[in-house]
């Protein structure tokens, strides 16, 4: 009887003492558990780093840009992109394709020559016109609605100019030639040719020393 009546309170002490446990742990494991999500770091999206460009289109960034500071950084970024992807899709070098803009228009978007040539790459209107239906005869609305202020967007300038060069160098299996006739036209390089007449190579002159310049070139400052 004595033993039965000691094992009562014992009980009723242990049974206390697992509610005090339980209440404490109720009371403050979840805060702990809060406390350590907070004291840990935030999971959020991974950030990748930035993939270095391409040295050559960093050379054509960095002569475009002393060319033209006046320009915004992203408008020189798009001119170089296009400089180079046009380049690579004819097998043109790049440096070959500044160099004619440079002599051509000295980086000038809206240059216009006094026989009617237009942009950075100084296309005739007509030329460009036929270039554009050759190239997408149904697709491109501006070829069936053409302006010659389209000549003034670089982008479209440079990607016509290149082709056109592409196309004149197929016709006449030869560069130097070809960037005479870039210069004189169709008519006038065929006529000097027919009657032997010496060809000027005042402009191919002045583009391949360009070039040999951006060649040689580690940092720019034309």
């Amino acid at each position: 009887m004595t033993n039965r009546q000691n094992t009562i309170p014992r009980t009723l002490r242990c049974g206390t003492a697992c509610a005090k446990v339980t209440l404490i742990a109720a009371l403050f494991i979840p805060g702990y558990l809060t406390l350590q999500q907070l004291s840990r770091p935030a999971k959020g999206p991974r950030i990748e780093a930035a993939k270095p460009k391409p040295k050559e289109l960093v050379k054509i960034y960095s002569i475009v840009r002393a060319h033209r500071p006046d320009i915004s950084d992203a408008e020189t970024w798009s001119v170089s992109e296009v400089i180079l992807e046009q380049s690579a899709k004819h097998s043109f070098d790049p440096m070959l394709v500044l160099a004619m803009i440079r002599v051509e228009s000295g980086f000038q978007y809206t240059a216009v020559s006094p026989s009617g040539a237009r942009g950075i790459m100084q296309i005739l209107p007509d030329v460009a016109k036929a270039l554009l239906e050759e190239i997408s005869p149904a697709q491109d609305v501006k070829s069936r609605q053409f302006k010659p202020e389209y000549l003034d967007d670089p982008i479209l300038n440079i990607k016509l100019g290149v082709y056109y060069l592409h196309d004149l160098k197929k016709s006449f299996r030869n560069l130097n030639l070809a960037l005479i006739e870039n210069d004189t036209g169709t008519t006038e390089i065929r006529n000097r040719l027919e009657n032997k007449i010496e060809l000027s190579g005042e402009y191919i002159t002045a583009v391949l020393n360009a070039y040999q310049d951006y060649k040689k070139a580690t940092h720019q400052t034309f």
